[in-house]
């Protein structure tokens, strides 16, 4: 299996702090239902989740690198109680990661060519429900000019006050044509998406308030003051 924390999916790639790249805990508020033409549907933004991406050099020093979009855009479709699609779409351009320098590196003719591919989009096209809050969300993702099946495992919880999700998956690059550098550069990308909007924790450099790089958060219940939400993931866009 294939795998984008869309991650939806969403992107790509490179080295990460190691110091930013640890696990904390953050409590999410859900991000709220909206009937939309007889749909009820979560709105995603930069505001109530993040994406986020970690990269490693090859070799016996992976020196990893954290990333993420700062603009995007996306909905989740819920039927009772439960998701049945999904959709993120993401600015490539928008682009951010620890370190400038690797930031315009990223952008440029070695990996996302974001003048010439500017955007970024997952869409499902199946949901499958595995039980205690868990699914594989299967779809299209669109990347670096490329369209290619791809799917990702996530976890949900949700009540009358929203949804919180979360998933954690890799991403091979070279999938979507992105096979320059791979000497020094992993192919493969570790992606963190969250749905859910941080009401603990550190600021992100999304500007989401999410701790970067693999957060973690218990999913017993969003709705309940107190409790913590363990995540770990697109994306897409």
């Amino acid at each position: 299996m294939q795998k984008f924390f869309l991650v939806l999916p969403l992107l790509i790639l490179l080295p990460i702090s190691s110091g930013l790249a640890q696990k904390t805990e953050t409590q999410l508020t859900p991000v709220a239902m909206k009937s939309t033409d007889g749909k009820m549907i979560c709105q995603l933004a930069p505001e109530n989740t993040s994406i986020e991406f970690v990269g490693t050099h090859v070799g016996d020093d992976p020196k990893p690198r954290l990333g993420g979009f700062k603009k995007f855009s996306g909905k989740v479709e819920m039927a009772d109680g439960k998701p049945v699609a999904l959709k993120v779409d993401m600015e490539i351009t928008s682009i951010w990661t620890e370190f400038d320098n690797l930031t315009k590196h990223l952008m440029n003719a070695d990996f996302f060519e974001a003048d010439k591919f500017p955007k970024s989009q997952f869409e499902s096209t199946e949901i499958t429900l595995l039980g205690d809050g868990n699914c594989i969300i299967k779809g299209k993702l669109t990347l670096h000019g490329t369209t290619s099946d791809f799917e990702f495992p996530a976890k949900y919880k949700a009540n009358d006050k929203g949804i919180i999700l979360t998933s954690e998956f890799t991403l091979d690059r070279t999938q979507f044509g992105m096979d320059k550098m791979t000497d020094g550069v992993e192919a493969v990308v570790t992606l963190d998406v969250v749905v859910g909007k941080p009401t603990r924790g550190v600021e992100s450099k999304s500007g989401n308030g999410s701790e970067s790089g693999g957060s973690q958060a218990q999913t017993d219940d969003p709705a309940t003051e107190g409790e913590t939400i363990t995540i770990s993931l697109p994306a897409m866009t």
